[in-house]
């Protein structure tokens, strides 16, 4: 995941400074706004550890799919603040207008990921706490290099821009939740796994 966000600096950086900038700025508040997220991850995490542990696989199953509605809920409601907040935020990180209006443009694109997001980073925590981290990091490799890689070097082969660059961000976005979503819909991560606690 770290490897394709940097591979998007990259690429950004070869559209010149500004774009480069304004896009530094949306990964920023991304990033932010991945780790409110983590918060709901990690409960996720903890929770389908000890209800599997406890062979209850029906309870984790339910528990996930109440943190997911609660993912999409705080996603929501964190698009809305930062739509709603964009013009403002920019400035706080540069007094070039050609930057705040590229980079109220990308906060929008950020903000309209957030609910996507929130799935991702929700099922992350299950299949973590699932103990299902292989098939997980398989799946965060095969979207970073069969969705975001080819999607990248076609905004960078035709100079497409900055914004098109996000498009494909959120494509990898989109391969990771097919992913993990393709995973929580069947039981093979609903295996019992050890607890810290005990059965």
């Amino acid at each position: 995941m770290l490897a394709a966000l940097s591979g998007a600096t990259a690429v950004a950086a070869r559209f010149g400074t500004v774009p480069l900038a304004a896009h530094q700025i949306a990964f920023q508040v991304w990033s932010f706004l991945a780790l409110t997220m983590d918060a709901i991850a990690i409960a996720a995490q903890a929770m389908i550890g000890h209800m599997l542990g406890a062979g209850r696989p029906e309870d984790a199953r339910a528990a996930s799919r109440r943190m997911l509605t609660w993912g999409v809920v705080v996603g929501v409601g964190l698009a809305v603040v930062l739509v709603a907040s964009s013009w403002g935020l920019a400035p706080l990180f540069t007094n070039d207008s050609s930057v705040r209006a590229l980079a109220v443009r990308l906060l929008w694109i950020v903000a309209a990921m957030q609910p996507l997001n929130a799935v991702v980073f929700v099922l992350d925590g299950v299949l973590i706490g699932a103990a299902d981290v292989a098939y997980l990091a398989a799946a965060m490799g095969a979207a970073a290099v069969f969705v975001f890689l080819p999607a990248a070097a076609i905004v960078l082969r035709a100079r497409a821009g900055v914004l098109w660059l996000w498009a494909a961000i959120v494509l990898l976005m989109l391969g990771r939740c097919a992913g993990v979503g393709a995973r929580f819909a069947g039981k093979r991560w609903m295996q019992p796994v050890s607890s810290p606690n005990g059965p």
